[in-house]
């Protein structure tokens, strides 16, 4: 092996998984209330009854989940800006206090609210096309909060932005995706089978729509939401730093600063 090639930065899965879980633990207690960002609006819709006699693929039904679908979307995305915070903060040694992470979150609260309205069309257009261009495009946009928070990008910069850095390595932060997408249904499964509720794995979606939105149901999918949600504004914001810093050798201290 040539010395070029030992000096080539690599994206390591095994360090961004091992980074995304450090951050989850020393900052437990913080991540699990901000987490009630994501959580509280769901269980909202949750409790809600769906709209009466509606099919499945009746417009009414088809309105009702994508409104519940738009609001978990934005919720989660100033979620993980605030969980970018804790991220970086743990990155320098430090413990970020809940004020801190969730002032971050709010202080971008309306530019994170278009980019989650953009995410969510293209995502979900790209979805109707095959699916296949609806991933990709997932993918391509999925740090554009962290950029946003971190480099204080416009909307379509951070689209631009997050597009370029993932370049490259798009199939390694799929392979996340995935591996993390497998860990929410497993806990989801978990917990719905302590409470006698059998698999329901992805309980955020369906649960108002299926008609089993009783409390013990709403609370265990809160439950399972909320450690999903940590996880993957966690992910999202290990994945960032994995890119910076394998594409352009910046540090946790570079990062810090923006919040000096």
């Amino acid at each position: 092996m040539t010395a070029a090639e030992t000096a080539t930065p690599h994206f390591e899965i095994e360090r961004v998984v091992k980074r995304t879980f450090s951050g989850i633990k020393n900052n437990l207690a913080v991540f699990a209330l901000l987490s009630l960002i994501a959580i509280l609006p769901s269980i909202a819709f949750n409790s809600l009854e769906p709209p009466e006699n509606a099919a499945f693929f009746d417009w009414n039904m088809i309105t009702f989940s994508a409104a519940a679908w738009l609001l978990y979307v934005i919720s989660a995305f100033v979620l993980q800006a605030a969980v970018v915070h804790g991220i970086v903060a743990d990155l320098n040694g430090q413990r970020a206090s809940f004020a801190d992470c969730l002032s971050t979150g709010l202080s971008h609260f309306v530019p994170l609210v278009l980019i989650a309205l953009l995410y969510f069309l293209l995502v979900f257009v790209g979805l109707l096309f095959f699916v296949v261009p609806g991933i990709i495009l997932a993918v391509m946009l999925s740090i554009a909060v962290p950029v946003r928070v971190l480099e204080h990008t416009r909307i379509l910069g951070s689209f631009d932005r997050s597009a370029d850095l993932t370049k490259g390595h798009r199939w390694a932060i799929f392979g996340l995706f995935v591996a993390y997408f497998i860990v929410q249904l497993s806990i989801s499964a978990i917990v719905f089978a302590i409470i006698g509720q059998g698999f329901r794995p992805i309980p955020e979606i369906d649960l108002a729509a299926a008609g089993v939105n009783t409390w013990p149901v709403i609370l265990a999918s809160a439950l399972a939401e909320s450690i999903s949600a940590i996880l993957s504004a966690a992910g999202t914001a290990s994945i960032y730093y994995e890119l910076r810093q394998i594409k352009e050798g910046v540090g946790p201290e570079s990062l810090a600063s923006v919040f000096d």
